[in-house]
């Protein structure tokens, strides 16, 4: 394996971390404030960010080594960014009602420990 091919999984490796620290994030949140669209949205623009983060820094490392080698890069991170924001829409709207019943227990009992 050469350094290109190293850098190259290493690069879809974090694409592929940014996409479950975006579900952790959204499944947190979404228990903790019962707020399903907004989180959504939220964890969308955070996987977004992450990937553009990701692309600038595949820029700054292979345009000076080989045109190709970025273009290519560029071509599959944008396709994964594609890939892991319907994913993620879709695994959120799966996860949705266990995730609300979750908020809504924890807000029963608290009620109840008030009492």
């Amino acid at each position: 394996m050469t350094e290109a091919d190293i850098v190259f999984i290493i690069y879809i490796l974090i694409i592929i971390l940014a996409f479950f620290v975006s579900i952790k994030f959204a499944e947190v949140m979404i228990k903790k404030t019962g707020l399903f669209f907004a989180q959504a949205i939220i964890a969308g623009s955070l996987n977004l960010l992450l990937n553009v983060l990701i692309g600038i820094g595949w820029f700054m490392y292979t345009w000076g080594i080989n045109e190709f080698l970025f273009f290519g890069g560029l071509l599959i991170g944008v396709g994964l960014l594609v890939i892991s924001e319907i994913v993620l829409f879709f695994l959120l709207l799966v996860k949705r009602v266990s995730w609300i019943k979750d908020y809504e227990s924890k807000m029963t009992n608290s009620d109840r420990s008030v009492k």
